[in-house]
This record gives C-alpha cells, structure tokens and sequence, in this order.
C-alpha cells in the first residue's frame, strides 16, 4: 500500500481513512499515521470529525484493534450544499477570475462545476447564466503556483516549518527563511503566507510569487492560540500587517471632495473609518481611520489624485509630501 502525504489535503486523507475502515482493514490511528506520514494526534482529529461533524458512524473494535462501521455505509458523504450556498460558491469562483489561463483556474474550474452539479434539483440555473446576472473584478490579481500553494496549505493544516529563499521587492538578492506558516490565502489581489519567522523572531509576509524552493520540513510547531489573521491585519487596510508588533494604531485624517466625497460614503476600507461632513451638502467630506501601517493608505490616498489631501498625523503628511515631491521630479 502506497503512502500518501505531503501535498494532500485533509478531506482526501479522511477519504481514505474511509476506504481502509470498509475494506474491512481495521485501521488504527498509529497505522493510518504511517501510511498518511503525518501524526496519530492528526489522524485522531480526522477521525473524530468524520464521527461528530459529518455523522459517519465509526467505533473502534477493541479485540481487533482498529476502527469499523456500525450499520451499513455506502460511500464517503458528500457536502449537502443548500440554495444559499450557491451565492458564496458564486463569489469564490468569482474571486478567481483574475486568473483565468492560470494553472490554478484550470484546475479549479472542474471543483466548481462539480460542485454546481450538487445543486441540481434545488436550484436550475448554470454557472454561465449566473454569470450573466453577477460581476465580481478583482483588479492587480497574480498567478499563483497551485503546487506552492497546495504544499503552503498543508504546511499551515499540518503545523509543519516551511524553509525557502525570498527577495524582498526592497532586496536586490534572495535570503535564507524558516517560518511556521500560520495562515495562507488570497489578501488584496495577491497570495500570501503569514507566519513566524524564526531568525527575525516576529511575524512576517510573505508573497508566494517571491518564494523560490520551498521545503516542507519535518519540525513541527503549535500555532499560538491567541493568533487571529484578522487581528494581524486590522491594523492596515491591505496584506502589511504590524500584528503582534506592539505599534500603537494613528488616527490618519484625510480631506477629500468631489467625486472621492461620494466615493468614501459609499465604501468601507478599514473597520475603524468613519466619515463626516465638512460642508452642508457632503461635498467636501473628512475621512478618519485608526491604522499602526500607514502604507496602502498612501497608495489609496494619492490614487484620488488632487481630490484628496493628508491632514495627519505630520509625520505621515510630510511622508506624502516628499512622495507627491519625487514624482513631480520624474515630469
């Protein structure tokens, strides 16, 4: 019997925990750990949320020493999907659009459709006429390598260390890094791992397109239970988070009007941001937000051209100023 591992993903390892118990193989979590080369304690969780969550009946016979069914199953349950479903799995298939001729959208398009197919019965319209009624852009989107991104997934599951070599866009060569990768994902049109970097000693980004021969390694760690990406990130409005960093958030005042007036009462780009008028009709409007990082505000700040302007804190407006200085210079 082949081992499998590495690159797989949880579902398709409780697929063939589920194939061992019904070949009648009694498979323990010691063996499955083996032959899946991960630990007891993950094939231990596998088992439990087959058990509570997806209702699968397993009970370990005690004289034989491993797991087996208790009445009659048929075949590995799939995800009952209900119509609400359908406007999330739109959005998520939405999200990829960026990247269609890219290895991920090829291999990724089959999944949706499949998952489209379990709609039938309950729902009759096809991706293609959903399309036609619903836009999602993403503007800026990268490719992202499906295997780096497959293995980063399962480093993350598996609470593996990750080595590799990366350059900075500020590096002119590429470093040495070991993490424990904490979270993987897509974050402002581009992907990006987020983990601890164990030289530098804090949390750092990473983006996937700058990471050249990743190793998955066999040293393990526990993920802090205090860690919440969400929490990381709250302190910018994109991927450069100060997280843990104890950088208190600045209160960035912004004065704009015109067309950007109406823009910012219609959209949020930070948690904290509120919005108030300056004259008796919302033309001119102030803009404030609470933010430790003060960089994609810049690049938000500046793209509304001669309709904004930074306020404070001084140090931040003195940064724009030089920034509006040097680009001046290149006309």
């Amino acid at each position: 019997m082949s081992s499998f591992g590495g690159g797989r993903t949880a579902t398709i390892r409780m697929m063939k925990i589920f194939e061992a118990v019904k070949a009648g193989r009694y498979p323990n979590c010691r063996s499955l750990a083996e032959e899946f080369e991960v630990q007891p304690k993950t094939v231990q969780r596998d088992i439990t949320y087959m058990r509570d969550q997806m209702g699968i009946e397993l009970h370990y016979n005690q004289r034989l020493h491993g797991y087996e069914f208790q009445g009659e199953v048929e075949q590995f349950p799939l995800v009952d999907l209900q119509v609400e479903d359908l406007a999330a799995l739109f959005l998520a298939r939405s999200a990829m659009g960026g990247m269609q001729g890219t290895k991920l959208a090829e291999v990724l398009q089959p999944a949706f459709e499949k998952l489209s197919r379990q709609l039938d019965g309950k729902v009759s319209m096809r991706w293609d006429a959903i399309e036609e009624a619903f836009t999602v852009r993403n503007g800026g989107v990268v490719e992202a390598d499906l295997t780096l991104f497959g293995r980063l997934a399962e480093a993350v599951i598996q609470q593996n260390e990750v080595s590799f070599r990366y350059r900075s866009l500020k590096d002119k060569t590429s470093q040495s890094r070991r993490m424990r990768p904490y979270h993987v994902g897509e974050i402002s049109g581009g992907w990006y791992v987020i983990g601890y970097d164990i030289e530098r000693e804090g949390l750092r980004t990473f983006a996937l397109q700058r990471m050249v021969g990743v190793r998955v390694l066999k040293a393990q760690f526990e993920r802090p239970a205090d860690f919440n990406v969400g929490d990381y990130l709250g302190g910018s409005l994109g991927v450069w988070g100060n997280g843990s960093s104890g950088k208190a958030a600045e209160g960035v005042v912004i004065h704009v009007d015109g067309w950007v007036a109406r823009l910012v009462q219609e959209r949020l780009w930070h948690p904290s941001q509120k919005v108030k008028w300056l004259d008796v009709d919302g033309g001119v409007v102030e803009v404030t937000m609470q933010l430790e990082n003060l960089k994609e505000v810049t690049q938000l700040m500046l793209s509304w051209g001669s309709k904004a302007k930074a306020v404070s804190p001084a140090h931040w407006v003195n940064a724009v100023r030089r920034e509006l200085a040097e680009s001046l210079e290149r006309y």
